[in-house]
């Protein structure tokens, strides 16, 4: 019998999901309220100018090439992969390659430093053989479902060694003794969205994905792999439908059997919500006194088109003197703080993303999720601290090397993609279950709805988005075929 299904949501979680369960033999229609697909997975031309105006490195390739098959993406790994510029003038440049690593330390901070790192992301690799391919792979909130997996049963014994009782500032103190090393370490709780002086030490397996397993750019940019994910719902009988957003899931008895849209009621066995999981349970479900959590951080973006060659490489971060203070005013939604600023320049490995004698500056600075009361006079505050803040660096730069510039707020991430606050994480992952707080894939109330994107289980970025659309497809397998 036919199985009829809709996803909700077309970024990479709903590309992901809509593809999955295609080839499981759904019949499905994917839903996406803007005139493009790839949710913040976006990029913009500006001129001769092309920016990543989300997402911006690659991490897990082999996810991407296992689900898209025969369409084929140009990975290239990025190397040296993050140049980091701290408050004092010191200067430290990450490897991929460990003896080039080893000497860069060597030649800084001195030859214990260089072997503090290589004792860190030791641990680091470890943290991630152990936790991982659980934590990606199984609905870690189904009993039903880990106790049925092999994999879950050959990584029980390892719970208890994954270091989730103290937070990750606390461990890399301990690990690395060298306030930059700290500094670089703490870092990587913002892939998650996260606060490493309350993010449990766990997530310093973030730390060996970059630096171990590498960090990766897409050749033409990263919106190729909406590209491919496109021609491969063409060829899997997937129908897509732009500027078309789910209003409401309507419900007979407990079980989904349409989705409303401004053109119409779409019939649905089942439905995945690949949206931001807050408002869907207020907007789509009608669950209006639903609580809204906390929410992590947002981001304010600025694409620069800059006159000159600047001293950066291709991933930068230029760290803010008071790294703890930073994240304390984010948390209290206060924003007058000296944010740490990240720039990435593109066409520092892919040349033909600016003109000669130009660059592409892709700017971020995390910001508190305040949505729509978010100002003007907020834009240009932090604008004139990251010009001061690049300047630190680069002294000849100032806003007349500017060319081109657009901006994106937290309110514009907010009404763009229907994100709480202008999230880009859903809820602030904090405290010892942080990965056990996120929403669940399968709905608990509700058989036949499921959930995928960065707001639930496994978490936020890429990879993860495209791991939860693949479990809630095979959730949706599970029950219904």
């Amino acid at each position: 019998m036919s199985r009829t299904l809709v996803v909700i949501g077309g970024g990479i979680a709903g590309l992901s999901a809509a593809l999955s369960a295609a080839r499981r033999g759904f019949r499905v229609t994917l839903l996406e309220k803007n005139p493009f697909l790839g949710g913040k997975l976006h990029e913009r031309q500006i001129g001769p100018y092309r920016f990543d105006a989300g997402p911006s490195l690659i991490t897990f390739p082999h996810f991407f090439e296992a689900a898209l098959g025969k369409e084929k993406l140009a990975f290239r790994k990025v190397e040296p992969h993050t140049h980091y510029f701290f408050s004092d003038s010191l200067s430290l440049t990450l490897y991929h390659d460990p003896e080039r690593q080893s000497e860069e330390l060597r030649t800084k901070l001195g030859t214990q430093a260089a072997y503090r790192w290589q004792r860190y992301l030791a641990y680091a690799k470890k943290l991630y053989e152990r936790a991982a391919p659980v934590f990606l792979q199984l609905p870690i909130h189904d009993v039903k479902e880990l106790l049925r997996s092999p994999l879950f049963w050959r990584h029980l014994s390892y719970l208890p060694l994954i270091d989730g009782h103290r937070t990750m500032h606390k461990a890399a103190v301990r690990l690395l003794h060298y306030a930059p090393l700290v500094q670089i370490a703490d870092r990587y709780a913002t892939f998650v969205g996260g606060n490493p002086y309350t993010l449990p030490a766990t997530f310093h397996l973030i730390s060996w994905v970059e630096n171990g397993l590498g960090s990766y750019h897409v050749m033409g940019g990263l919106y190729q792999i909406v590209r491919a994910f496109e021609k491969a719902l063409r060829e899997a009988g997937v129908t897509v439908l732009l500027e078309t957003p789910a209003l409401r899931i309507h419900l007979r008895g407990k079980r989904p059997y349409a989705v409303e849209t401004p053109k119409g009621s779409i019939d649905a066995t089942a439905v995945i919500i690949a949206a931001d999981h807050t408002y869907a349970q207020q907007n789509l479900l009608s669950r209006k006194s639903y609580p809204i959590p906390k929410q992590s951080l947002s981001g304010l973006v600025f694409l620069w088109g800059v006159k000159g060659n600047s001293p950066f490489g291709h991933h930068n971060i230029l760290f803010s003197g008071d790294y703890e203070g930073e994240f304390r005013a984010i948390r209290a939604g206060r924003l007058d703080y000296e944010p740490t600023v990240y720039v990435c320049i593109s066409a520092r490995t892919d040349a033909s993303d600016a003109p000669i004698g130009w660059e592409n500056w892709f700017v971020l600075i995390n910001v508190p999720a305040v949505g729509a009361s978010w100002r003007d006079e907020d834009t240009v505050r932090f604008r004139e601290r990251v010009i001061r803040r690049i300047q630190r660096v680069w002294p000849e730069f100032g806003a007349e090397r500017i060319e081109v510039e657009e901006v994106i707020t937290p309110a514009q991430w907010a009404a763009m993609h229907n994100s709480t606050g202008g999230s880009l994480y859903g809820m602030a992952p904090e405290g010892l279950l942080a990965a056990f707080r996120r929403p669940a894939n399968r709905d608990a109330r509700i058989p036949g709805l499921y959930y995928s994107g960065g707001t639930v289980h496994p978490g936020g970025g890429l990879p993860l988005s495209l791991k939860s659309g693949e479990i809630a497809a095979q959730l949706a397998a599970r029950d219904l075929l």
